[in-house]
């Protein structure tokens, strides 16, 4: 998932046969992925694209929505009044 958002996406439109259709939209089903998924996952199999950077951390998957949230209160995690009623 991460490894997707990395990248720039494009669009790529192809002619394929209908049984090979059918058989990735059901392979698809089946995995519960979508088509594209299959596609990408074949590409990288195949060579042509790059494994994703299994050395990242979670911290580097989400670094850039760190500290995108504005409005909140600064000391959510800190004060104990924003716990008040949490859980009942």
């Amino acid at each position: 998932m991460s490894y997707i958002q990395d990248m720039q996406n494009d669009t790529l439109s192809l002619r394929i046969s209908k049984p090979e259709r059918r058989a990735l939209r059901e392979r698809a089903r089946s995995e519960g992925t979508s088509e594209g998924n299959l596609v990408r996952r074949a590409l990288r199999a195949y060579g042509i694209t790059p494994e994703p950077d299994s050395t990242k951390s979670a911290y580097d998957v989400i670094q850039h929505l760190i500290g995108r949230r504005r409005g909140g209160p600064k000391d959510l995690s800190t004060n104990p009044r924003h716990l008040d009623g949490y859980g009942r």
